[in-house]
């Protein structure tokens, strides 16, 4: 944004310099028409527009400054409501999560037990196999 004010900035502060150069020629030629420029007025008249220059950049200075302000706050306020959407998307998907967590949870269980149920399955039938190769 800053790109976009500066060329402006730059460009109203030359067209002021040249008006004011203009001005300083215009004054002095029309305050007297036979009297001719000596240093002192002009240096009078270049002090006068560089005060006026130093003006303006102070100016420019707060306007910078206040939309600095005004952006950084907006910013804020924007991330505020983005967090809250956030939070918001969290606790609404929290239910749904955990109880799928749940079901998991539960579905592993099972295949544990069944798992467990299976190594025993295995342990009697091993037994059986040796009690009946014994019995030949």
């Amino acid at each position: 944004m800053a790109e976009a004010v500066s060329p402006q900035l730059q460009e109203r502060k030359r067209s002021m310099s040249q008006e004011d150069s203009e001005k300083v020629v215009k004054k002095s030629k029309a305050d007297s028409p036979n009297a001719t420029l000596n240093s002192s007025n002009l240096q009078s008249e270049f002090s006068s527009i560089i005060n006026q220059l130093n003006e303006d950049r102070e100016s420019d200075q707060v306007i910078m400054d206040d939309m600095k302000t005004r952006y950084e706050d907006l910013c804020a306020k924007q991330m505020e409501l983005l967090n809250d959407k956030l939070q918001t998307a969290y606790k609404e998907s929290e239910d749904p999560v955990n109880q799928r967590i749940e079901i998991l949870n539960s579905k592993f269980d099972t295949i544990r037990q069944l798992e467990d149920d299976i190594d025993q399955f295995k342990n009697m039938l091993g037994k059986l196999h040796n009690d009946l190769s014994e019995l030949e």
